[in-house]
């Protein structure tokens, strides 16, 4: 916005330029606020000195020109021209570097008009800082060599793609993907496996799309969570450790026993040698959530239930294994398949009633 101050009413007038990211003080070691036409003058030359290329340096000199301006345009006004500088880090030090600056000035300059010289669209968003010392702000724009649209198309996309680094899931996969690329180029450089690179990158890159889409790192964690943090994690992990040792006894014993049986009866031997192995893993995951229930004084009959569930794996897998081996008849089978469902709905109700009463208990 462009405010005319020829035949205005403003007595004092200052013409200001922002270098957000403090480009002064890094590159020059001349920190703000930079007061008076000669100082700026100054300031801006040795900036043109040390980076021939650098915007802020074009802008100080064109609020050198803007200053000279006003004053012809106001000879009644008092003017004066500063240079404030932000911070490199960050936007909230920034603000806060140019506000401590903006106070400086202004108990020696109290405008009642403000002229902001920029040499950029990042510049402008201090205008609302500014507003806390002068409710008239005019802007003037300085772009040497470059197209206004093309600049404000680069600080959309800059701010967009910080908004992206920002979040830890979009960060994963945009620095997570290329920087797994190069360190499995590397990797396999190195022992000599250049040959399984691409497979290398497709199953990683997968992974990390699949968990993005499924949550799959959230999932474990709510299931290991379920089990507990104390005893029910320690549990959880040996149990897990019983489940993968059966996993491995599984394929070690298809592999030597492939060529010697029938798919059919690879399988019954499986289902009754894992039987007891597999049961005794989970009924360990629920007994240690169990406890630490008990412990903590907190619900503890699902996890009881699961525990007892889990035993009635181990006849179910066994005695459907020597079925399938033709150890037993049919009716053995559907006998104990009945006993076995019967035991798990007891179960269930004997868990829920002990849930009741002890709900009734403490509601009493």
């Amino acid at each position: 916005m462009n405010v005319n101050v020829t035949n205005s009413s403003f007595r004092k007038i200052l013409v200001l330029c922002v270098d957000v990211d403090d480009d002064l003080g890094r590159k020059t070691g001349i920190r703000g606020p930079v007061i008076g036409k000669e100082e700026n003058l100054k300031a801006a030359t040795a900036l043109a000195v040390a980076d021939p290329t650098e915007a802020d340096a074009n802008a100080i000199f064109g609020a050198v020109r803007v200053y000279e301006e006003t004053k012809r345009e106001a000879p009644e006004a008092e003017v004066e021209i500063v240079t404030i500088t932000g911070h490199p880090k960050t936007d909230l030090r920034a603000d806060q570097e140019i506000i401590r600056q903006m106070d400086a000035v202004t108990e020696r300059f109290r405008p009642d008009f403000i002229v902001l010289v920029s040499d950029g669209a990042d510049d402008e968003r201090v205008i609302p800082l500014l507003l806390r010392y002068c409710q008239t702000i005019s802007v003037r724009r300085v772009i040497v060599q470059q197209s206004r649209n093309l600049e404000e198309t680069y600080f959309l996309l800059k701010r967009y793609i910080d908004k992206l680094l920002e979040s830890p899931g979009t960060r994963a996969i945009a620095l997570g993907v290329p920087g797994t690329a190069i360190f499995l180029a590397a990797l396999f450089y190195l022992l000599g496996l250049q040959r399984f690179f691409l497979v290398g990158v497709g199953l990683t890159t997968g992974i990390l799309l699949l968990d993005r889409a499924f949550n799959i790192v959230g999932r474990v964690a709510s299931i290991v969570n379920y089990f507990g943090r104390d005893i029910g994690a320690i549990s959880f992990v040996v149990g897990l450790i019983g489940l993968l040792t059966t996993s491995g006894m599984i394929y070690n014993e298809a592999t030597s026993l492939a060529n010697r049986f029938t798919a059919y009866i690879l399988i019954a031997k499986i289902m009754e040698d894992s039987s007891l192995m597999v049961a005794a893993s989970m009924a360990i995951m629920f007994l240690g959530s169990f406890v630490e229930k008990v412990v903590k004084h907190e619900d503890p009959y699902e996890r009881l239930l699961g525990a007892l569930m889990s035993v009635l794996v181990w006849p179910a897998l066994k005695f459907s294994g020597e079925y399938l081996l033709g150890r037993i008849s049919l009716e053995t089978l559907f006998f104990v398949e009945v006993f076995l469902a019967f035991a798990g709905v007891g179960f269930f109700f004997v868990t829920l009633k002990l849930k009741r009463r002890a709900s009734l208990r403490e509601r009493y």
